[in-house]
């Protein structure tokens, strides 16, 4: 504590005392001045003159500002830290509590606060000549009192607003991140308010003040902060509440349930979704048997498990679906609902680190989707097979099918361009597979383009702290770093909402834990892997995290520890021939860690094993078969074998267009120009084209 914030505090004290003792304008400076005590040689235990309060406050508006902040803090000394709330009825409970403890604050120091109501917008005489030339003193802001008297030079009363200002945060964030400095400048204003009108109807009943300065509070600060669904959320949970304490049982409380579930669907609050559609699924259970909506509502439930990352709740779940599914009575629900489990249950299997199986059983789900879809206009079922089809081409991508990857998502977005326009949201959702799967294939510079286009887009239509918003965040990094740009992907998982905490508990952990694998991978191509390895050490043990620990460990020297780790990796993998993109990363990898421990001959079998992947399970274009094969190029180089090197740099540099209607590798991807650099060293450079040539230059 400063000095002047130690004399700031002894005079609101002083001032509290002063103006509890006697009306407004019968208290004088001096009476102030005399009750404060500060420590001051021989005099300590004397008060002070008026001259110097003058001197250290210039106006009665800082006294009874200061007063009612030093007569607050005691009144509030002993309230403990709230609990965080769950629901946004929680919140609201939590925000009129406080502000139901500041009315009472008001019924305790009626007489108090009646003489700062008074002084608060007193002007002086001096003040009031333009000769006086007044000027505010210089206050510390950034400490307590130091703020409450520049607040009262102004005429405003800020003395709740440090005891609001956490509760209002954890109010705001049971549905999103409130920005910087949000919660101290809504508790200002809330502070004033309440200050104002308490101050104003002294016989005003505390819990109805309190109620109404929350209702305000929700119109005027969260909702605008979140959006229109935390207005409607706000209403759907006050339904629901209400027939919980009412006791409407059965149906009526199934339907007000159902509402607040619709809202969570489409909000950022996937943890409360899945929360709510288990407690709807109990209870659809335990009514009378209706086979359809328990069908609906545990599929909801299990999507919102799966982009939380808790794979065996949404497999369980949809296994659910897909046996209720069957107790239809109408056979056509019965095949329509049963595909619709299968094809979540393979979405898990692709999540799971199994996309080869997966995409069989998607491809066995897009046959009997495609039999009824009309060739034009948008119908259930077309959007059946359109997602079914979006999912194809993600399974393609991560089981290293990427020119098919690339060719079905492709088709994906010109369906739905077609059908729905460019500028739809679901055209959007296409577009990003498109982009992931040009990703995977190497095609670093249409897949920013797709991105960028379909964030900017989503987040216009959807909460941009939501999941989709912040996964396509995730996916632009992960574009950046393949690009060779590590540093501007650290910089965009940096400070982004993903990568918070409030994200992990609300919305989705696996997503959360995602960013930050992408970001300490960025921090170990950056020149950072120790910082990596902190970060990495944070994650669950998965396998894309153990690869990317094992890569830390190269960059930073260690390849004992990463072929150690790499070696566990081989273990576990045995008997799972599903994820084969990581394993051959994991090939990768290997083949380095041996050859800087000087085992040319095992750094030789592991790329020889990871091009062999290139002619069985992964596309000879995957981007990692073909950095096998450059890594295994640049060894012929260091042992001499300089006529190997070409054969096996040759798919590297082919510029004719695969099956996707492109080069295996884009224009500006690292390994085409590393591929480049080393055919030159070995006298075979790239033939140039007069494609090849600036047309300006000609």
């Amino acid at each position: 504590m400063s000095a002047q914030e130690r004399r700031l505090a002894a005079i609101a004290a002083a001032s509290a005392d002063a103006f509890r003792a006697g009306d407004y304008h019968q208290v004088r400076a001096e009476d102030v001045a005399e009750r404060v005590r500060l420590p001051r040689g021989a005099e300590g235990g004397k008060g002070r003159s008026a001259v110097w309060l003058y001197n250290e406050v210039r106006s009665r508006r800082v006294l009874v500002a200061l007063a009612v902040k030093h007569a607050f803090d005691e009144f509030t000394a002993g309230d403990g830290a709230p609990e965080p709330p769950r629901s946004l009825l929680d919140a609201q409970r939590l925000v009129t509590a406080a502000l139901r403890r500041v009315a009472r604050f008001h019924q305790v120091e009626r007489f108090m606060l009646a003489q700062v109501r008074l002084g608060i917008g007193d002007i002086s005489t001096s003040e009031k000549r333009p000769s006086a030339g007044q000027v505010q003193p210089v206050w510390e802001v950034a400490e307590v009192y130091g703020a409450t008297a520049a607040t009262g030079w102004e005429g405003r009363v800020t003395a709740y607003a440090r005891y609001l200002a956490p509760r209002l945060e954890l109010a705001a964030l049971t549905v999103g991140v409130p920005p910087a400095g949000w919660a101290t400048a809504s508790a200002e204003r809330l502070s004033e308010l309440a200050f104002r009108s308490m101050a104003d109807d002294p016989e005003g009943p505390a819990d109805r003040q309190a109620a109404a300065l929350c209702a305000h509070w929700l119109a005027r600060d969260l909702f605008p902060l979140t959006g229109e669904w935390a207005e409607r959320l706000h209403a759907a949970e006050r339904t629901a509440e209400f027939t919980e304490r009412t006791g409407s049982g059965g149906p009526v409380r199934i339907r007000a349930l159902e509402t607040v579930l619709q809202v969570l669907d489409n909000s950022p609050l996937l943890a409360r979704a899945a929360e709510v559609g288990g407690e709807l699924t109990d209870l659809l259970a335990a009514g009378p048997h209706d086979p359809l909506p328990l069908c609906d509502v545990t599929s909801r439930q299990g999507l919102a498990l799966l982009r939380l990352g808790d794979l065996p709740g949404a497999r369980s779940c949809f296994e659910r679906s897909l046996r209720v599914a069957g107790e239809l009575p109408s056979p056509a629900d019965v095949t329509s609902l049963s595909v619709r489990a299968r094809h979540n249950l393979a979405e898990v299997l692709v999540e799971a680190g199994r996309p080869a199986e997966g995409l069989r059983e998607l491809r066995e789900v897009g046959e009997q989707r495609a039999r009824d879809v009309p060739a034009t206009g948008v119908t259930p079922a077309w959007r059946r097979f359109t997602l079914t089809r979006q999912a194809m081409a993600r399974a393609a991508s991560r089981a290293g099918r990427i020119v098919t990857g690339v060719t079905v998502a492709e088709a994906t977005l010109a369906d739905r361009e077609q059908r729905l326009g460019p500028d739809n949201v679901n055209t959007a959702s296409a577009r990003v597979t498109l982009a992931e799967a040009l990703l995977a294939a190497g095609q670093l510079a249409q897949a920013r383009h797709h991105l960028t286009e379909a964030l900017r887009l989503r987040t216009q239509h959807l909460p941009p702290e939501g999941y989709w918003p912040q996964y396509d965040a995730v996916r632009l990094a992960e574009i950046e770093l393949a690009s060779g740009f590590p540093a501007q992907a650290v910089r965009l998982l940096t400070g982004v909402t993903v990568t918070t905490e409030w994200f992990a508990r609300q919305v989705s952990p696996r997503l959360g834990a995602e960013a930050t694998l992408i970001r300490a991978m960025a921090l170990t191509a950056s020149g950072e892997p120790a910082q990596a390895l902190a970060a990495l050490r944070a994650l669950p043990p998965e396998r894309p995290v153990r690869r990317a620990q094992a890569a830390a460990q190269l960059a930073l020297g260690d390849a004992t520890g990463a072929a150690r780790v790499l070696a566990s990796l081989a273990k576990d993998e045995r008997g799972m021939d599903d994820d084969f993109p990581g394993q051959a990363e994991r090939l990768l990898l290997t083949a380095r860690a041996a050859y800087a421990l000087g085992r040319a001959d095992e750094s030789e079998a592991a790329s020889a094993a990871l091009v062999a992947m290139g002619e069985d399970t992964l596309d000879a274009s995957h981007p990692l078969v073909l950095a096998g094969r450059l890594d295994l190029a640049l060894c012929r180089l260091g042992s001499g074998e300089v006529d190997k090197v070409a054969p096996l740099l040759a798919p590297l540099l082919d510029r004719r267009p695969l099956a996707h209607g492109r080069p295996p590798l884009s224009d500006g991807h690292p390994l085409l120009a590393e591929a480049r650099s080393v055919a030159t060293r070995v006298g075979e450079p790239p033939s140039s084209t007069p494609e090849d040539r600036l047309w300006e230059d000609d």
